[in-house]
C-alpha cells in the first residue's frame, strides 16, 4: 500500500472553508470535498478549530484529523476517506 502512495502526487497545501476541503496537490492541481458529501461527513459537524487540527501523513498523501477519527486521501481525480487499516472507504 506505501508503494501507491508514493506514486501520487503529494498534497501541498490544505483549505478549509466553511463548507468544503480543497487540498492542492504537487502536480499543481487541486481537488477538493465538500463536507456533506460521504468521504467528509466527519469533518460536517466539527468546529473551524476541530478542522483546522490536521496533520499530514504518508509523505504528505494523507490528511488526518486526529481528534474527529478521520484521514482523507486523493486517489486520481477522487477524493477518499480511509479507515485506521488505511483502506479506501467506498
Amino acid at each position: 500500500m506505501l508503494d501507491y502512495f508514493c506514486s501520487m502526487a503529494n498534497i501541498n497545501r490544505v483549505e478549509l472553508t466553511a463548507t468544503a476541503v480543497y487540498f492542492h496537490l504537487s502536480d499543481g492541481t487541486f481537488r477538493h470535498c465538500l463536507y456533506t458529501q460521504a468521504c467528509a461527513t466527519f469533518l460536517y459537524a466539527a468546529t473551524p478549530r476541530q478542522r483546522e487540527n490536521y496533520v499530514l501523513e504518508q509523505r504528505d498523501s494523507v490528511v488526518n484529523w486526529p481528534d474527529l477519527g478521520g484521514s482523507l486521501t486523493v486517489q486520481g481525480a477522487e477524493v477518499k476517506r480511509l479507515v485506521a487499516e488505511m483502506e479506501p472507504v467506498a
